[in-house]
C-alpha cells in the first residue's frame, strides 16, 4: 500500500496576512496613481488655456492690426464712418436682417458702418463683441473719381490703375451712403483690369450698380467685415462674417476659433485733437457702441478719436481640479495697471484654472488718415 504523502499549504492566517500586505500596496500604488493623473491633468489642462489663450490672442491682434485698410484713406472722402449696402449671391447682407448668437445678444447694430474697429460692450460681466472693417487692395487704396456710370453693371472711373477683377469695391454714392460691389471675376487668376470701365459682377453689386457713386474705394479681393465674440454655449471663440461669404461652397457659418476661452474684454484707446496724450475707456457711456455708430457729428469726432484697441482674453482649463487638490480665486481683475474705472471684475469657477492674455494694438491705419 502506497504510502499517503503529507501535503501542507497556506493557514488562514497566512493567507489574510498576504491579502493585507497586497491590500496595502494596492492603496499605495492608487494613492501614487491618482496624484500623478491630478498632476498630469493640471499639466494638460493648464497648457490647453495657454495653447488656447494665445491662438485666440494672435488672432485678433492680427485682424486689429490691419483694421482699416483701404478706408481710412477716405476719411475726408465721406468714406469712413458712412452705413454700407452689401449683397451677397443675390442676397442683401448688409444692412443685415439679423445676427446669429452669440451676437444677436450683443447690442450690435443691424447696420453697419465703415470704421475700422468698434466694440460693443458685455456689460460689467459679459464678453465684448469686437467688429473689424479691413480691405486687403495691394495696390490700390485711395480714392478714385467715378467718370460715368454707362449702366448698372459697370462704373468708368479716372484712373484703372490696381483694380484687378474680383477685387471688391467701396462707392460712396451722392446720398451721404456707401455700397459694395464687386468686379466680374474672370472665373481663373485675377488679372489687371484692361480699361477705366470697371465691370460689376450682379449677383455680389447693388441691383442699381454704383449710379450715383461719387469716389470708390478698391478693398482687395477678401475684404473683413468680422465679428468676433465669445459662444458661452460652447467656450470658445468665434467668427461671423457679415458679408456672409461661402466657404468651400458651404453656407456662411459661425466660425469657431479657439476652445476654452470665456471672456473677451476690449478698451478704446482714444487721443484727442491736438493731445499726445492716449486715454482708455470702456465702450459705454459716450462711447458706447449705439453712439458710436449713430451718426452725428459727435460720433464721427469720437470715432476719428480711436488710435488703439487693448484686448484681454481670459481662458480656461478644460477640466475641473478636486477641490482637495487646488481651489483658486473667486475673481480676476482684468487691465489691472490702469485707473480703477476701465477695470474688469470676472467671477471665476475657483475648480478651474485660467490664463489671462492682455495686449495693447495700435490702429496704425487710423492714425495716418488725417494727411488724406
Amino acid at each position: 500500500m502506497p504510502s499517503m504523502t503529507r501535503q501542507r499549504g497556506f493557514s488562514l492566517i497566512e493567507l489574510m496576512v498576504g491579502m493585507l500586505v497586497s491590500m496595502i500596496c494596492m492603496l499605495a500604488m492608487m494613492a501614487a496613481f491618482a496624484v500623478y493623473e491630478g498632476k498630469k491633468r493640471t499639466t494638460t489642462s493648464g497648457n490647453d488655456a495657454q495653447q488656447n489663450g494665445s491662438y485666440a490672442l494672435y488672432t485678433l491682434e492680427r485682424q486689429l492690426r490691419s483694421a482699416g485698410s483701404g478706408i481710412v484713406q477716405g476719411l475726408n472722402h465721406g468714406l469712413w464712418g458712412c452705413p454700407v449696402t452689401a449683397y451677397t449671391g443675390g442676397k442683401k447682407v448688409l444692412p443685415a436682417a439679423s445676427l446669429p448668437a452669440p451676437f444677436s445678444a450683443s447690442g450690435w447694430p443691424l447696420t453697419t458702418r465703415l470704421v475700422p474697429v468698434l466694440i460693443a460692450s458685455g456689460s460689467k460681466e459679459g464678453s465684448d463683441v469686437i467688429g473689424v472693417v479691413s480691405g486687403d487692395s495691394a495696390l490700390q487704396v485711395f480714392s478714385v473719381a467715378v467718370s460715368s456710370t454707362p449702366s448698372t453693371h459697370g462704373v468708368v472711373v479716372s484712373n484703372a490703375l490696381g483694380f484687378f477683377t474680383g477685387d471688391y469695391l467701396i462707392g460712396t454714392l451722392s446720398g451721404g451712403t456707401c455700397a459694395m460691389a464687386h468686379i466680374a471675376s474672370n472665373g481663373g487668376t485675377a488679372t489687371q483690369v484692361p480699361t477705366t470701365t470697371l465691370v460689376l459682377d450682379t449677383p455680389n453689386s447693388p441691383s442699381t450698380g454704383l449710379q450715383t457713386a461719387t469716389n470708390v474705394f478698391n478693398i482687395g479681393p477678401s475684404p473683413s467685415f468680422t465679428l468676433y465674440g465669445v459662444d458661452p454655449s460652447s467656450g470658445s471663440l468665434v467668427s461671423w462674417d457679415l458679408l456672409q461669404r461661402s466657404v468651400d461652397n458651404q453656407p456662411a457659418a459661425i466660425t469657431p476659433i479657439a476652445d476654452g476661452i470665456v471672456m473677451v474684454k476690449a478698451l478704446y484707446g482714444t487721443q484727442a485733437s491736438g493731445s499726445s496724450d492716449l486715454t482708455w475707456k470702456q465702450p459705454a457711456g459716450d462711447w458706447d457702441i449705439s453712439k458710436l455708430t449713430a451718426g452725428t457729428n459727435a460720433a464721427a469726432v469720437a470715432m476719428s478719436q480711436i488710435k488703439a484697441i487693448r484686448v484681454a482674453i481670459v481662458a480656461q482649463s478644460r477640466l475641473p481640479e478636486r477641490e482637495a487638490d487646488y481651489k483658486g480665486d473667486s475673481q480676476l481683475t482684468l487691465f489691472k495697471d490702469l485707473p480703477t474705472d476701465v477695470r474688469y471684475s470676472v467671477p471665476l469657477d475657483t475648480q478651474f484654472r485660467y490664463q489671462v492674455y492682455e495686449t495693447t494694438i495700435p490702429v496704425r491705419n487710423a492714425m495716418v488718415s488725417q494727411f488724406y
